[in-house]
């Protein structure tokens, strides 16, 4: 998140090295930065003022990120199995990129309510 504006960053998010965890190219940082900022808001947004540990919401921005950075790659269609010119990841991420960070954040914030 070095390369991130202090004013994008939510306040009271710690901060992440998403490039490192997706292992994404130097490339791509500008990218990766706008990811890792989406997801530290989203979590952010979604816990609230509930009390969360430091570890825990890095855990959390780090699998809203991937999610979101893997939905970049990922097929978008039953084309990419059958076909060595496409590449990119049979597997979907999930639609919502909260998925993998509900479980984290759960025993802090409660259940979820859409």
């Amino acid at each position: 998140m070095s390369e991130s504006t202090a004013q994008d960053w939510p306040a009271g998010m710690p901060a992440v090295d998403l490039g490192s965890y997706v292992r994404s190219s130097g490339r791509e940082s500008e990218l990766v930065n706008e990811l890792a900022t989406a997801a530290a808001t989203m979590v952010a947004s979604s816990i609230g003022s509930a009390e969360v540990p430091d570890a825990v919401l890095s855990q959390a921005i780090l699998a809203v990120g991937a999610n979101l950075y893997q939905k970049r790659t990922s097929a978008t269609g039953a084309g990419s199995y059958d076909s060595s010119e496409l590449v990119g990841n049979p597997m979907r991420p999930a639609l919502d990129p909260m998925t993998q960070a509900w479980p984290l954040l759960r025993p802090y914030v409660g259940v979820a309510i859409a």
